[in-house]
């Protein structure tokens, strides 16, 4: 755990995901997912509940089955294997940036990809 990735400031939490399974080996737990709430949103303490109802069972599963890249950037990003710069978002939340797209799930709409509401 010392040697984990420290979440950059207004990182948000697919974009570290992506960062960190890039570098370190998902070992079939939420401790990467776990570690950014602790850093960045600790008052989100229902978010591996949530992560789990959506599909997500270990870190590199998140990425998978509970949040999926928008823009072409990411696409291309997660395609080529690079580096990919997060859009950001405030200091406390655990929604994504704007490269990706949360899939909504028992308490936040019926399991389906839903586009944010302006």
């Amino acid at each position: 755990m010392e040697t984990m990735l420290q979440p950059a400031d207004h990182e948000c939490l697919p974009c570290y995901l992506y960062r960190c399974t890039k570098t370190e080996e998902c070992d079939g737990s939420l401790r990467l997912l776990a570690f950014y709430r602790d850093h960045n949103a600790p008052r989100a303490t229902a978010l591996e509940r949530k992560v789990r109802l959506l599909g997500g069972y270990c870190d590199c599963e998140v990425l998978a089955n509970a949040i999926r890249p928008i823009t072409r950037e990411a696409n291309q990003a997660l395609e080529d294997d690079v580096d990919l710069v997060c859009k950001g978002v405030r200091r406390g939340a655990t929604q994504p940036c704007e490269h990706w797209l949360m899939r909504r799930g028992v308490q936040w709409g019926g399991g389906q990809f839903r586009r944010r509401s302006a």
